[in-house]
């Protein structure tokens, strides 16, 4: 199967003429899904017949999520349960009974508007705010039963926030792994690992017998952007040695990153060539280690993604085992965005391939 072609996130514009929002130009905002935007009134008129099935749906699901939202704060306590859940069972939803219903419900607002909205290519503004509903479920529930981890990382990618998506990822793969975590104790650190070097070796928890598959696969694509940002750094050199001075090249190269963890790293950047040709080696062997690792977990899970990864994006299943093909859709489903709207991903992980 061909490569699927690279698209880029959208930033808000207006769904009929495509015009950006600026200084000069104020979109107005669709008050049934609240998700889209049109330069005047004739322009969403002129859009509605192709609108209203997604804004439908999306204005049900949060409808549906603000009712369960008000139902919950307004809920006075019981023998088993104490009022104010937002304030007194923060860290411990879904354990409480009656915080499941909002829970899904939030959930699903989220899954929807970023299935209508927020997909391949979408809404830039729906994808952050998407980002934000995740992570404050998090922080109501540190648990996560719902599984809501598995989304957060793809979408750091797509927002550009590499080192945000990594410093989540390792704490998943190292803290939440230890058996003496406490994960009653909301006092205990929980998603507090900053700026961890993503160009260390992968973590066990990333490579192990039993992995997280999807947050494996986010950091295969995170140590690919970097891959692609240092050959891009590498490239520059070769193109214009000797034909401009060398801090003009060094200026240059300081711009280059669509990771952003590069573009934090000018010692390497600035570096002489060969410790730059170095730490490409060093990236190349990590990929090709988490590939191994994914495989030996999932072996499907590569063969789906390189041969027709929307199609397996698009079966989604209810329930999986660990390992099965309906984790490998799952995985895929969360993360084929980020892949597409980072240029160069899938042909890079393609030519790796054929080296493991």
């Amino acid at each position: 199967m061909p490569t699927p072609p690279h698209r880029k996130i959208s930033q808000r514009a207006c769904d009929f003429c495509a015009i950006t929002e600026s200084s000069t130009t104020h979109l107005l905002r669709c008050s049934g899904c609240q998700a889209s935007y049109y330069c005047d009134k004739i322009h969403q008129a002129a859009d509605r017949p192709r609108h209203k099935t997604g804004c439908k749906a999306v204005k049900k699901a949060r409808d549906t999520y603000e009712s369960e939202d008000q139902k919950l704060r307004n809920f006075q306590g019981d023998i088993m349960t104490p009022s104010h859940p937002f304030e007194n069972c923060i860290g411990h939803f879904w354990g409480v009974l009656e915080t499941r219903d909002y829970m899904r419900a939030r959930y699903n607002f989220v899954d929807t508007i970023m299935q209508v909205f927020g997909a391949t290519g979408g809404r830039i503004d729906v994808v952050r705010s998407s980002l934000e509903h995740l992570l404050d479920m998090l922080r109501l529930c540190r648990g996560d039963n719902m599984g809501v981890r598995d989304v957060v990382p793809g979408l750091y990618i797509r927002l550009g926030r590499d080192q945000e998506a990594y410093d989540f990822l390792k704490w998943w793969g190292t803290t939440a792994k230890e058996d003496t975590y406490d994960w009653g104790d909301t006092e205990s650190s929980y998603l507090d690992v900053k700026d961890a070097d993503a160009l260390e070796e992968p973590v066990e928890g990333w490579k192990g017998k039993w992995i997280d598959l999807s947050h494996a696969v986010a950091v295969v694509l995170i140590k690919v952007r970097i891959l692609i940002d240092l050959q891009a750094a590498q490239n520059t050199t070769r193109a214009l040695h000797g034909t401009i001075p060398q801090e003009i090249i060094d200026l240059i190269r300081d711009e280059i990153g669509s990771s952003g963890i590069v573009g934090s790293r000018p010692d390497i950047l600035r570096g002489d060539t060969e410790k730059l040709a170095s730490v490409v080696e060093t990236i190349k062997a990590q990929i090709k280690e988490l590939y191994k690792g994914i495989n030996e977990y999932c072996p499907d899970f590569w063969p789906m993604f390189l041969g027709n990864p929307q199609a397996a994006a698009n079966q989604r299943p209810g329930a999986y085992t660990h390992g099965s093909k309906e984790e490998a859709r799952l995985a895929i489903g969360y993360s084929i965005a980020s892949w597409i709207e980072t240029a160069g991903a899938f042909d890079t992980i393609k030519a790796l391939s054929q080296t493991v």
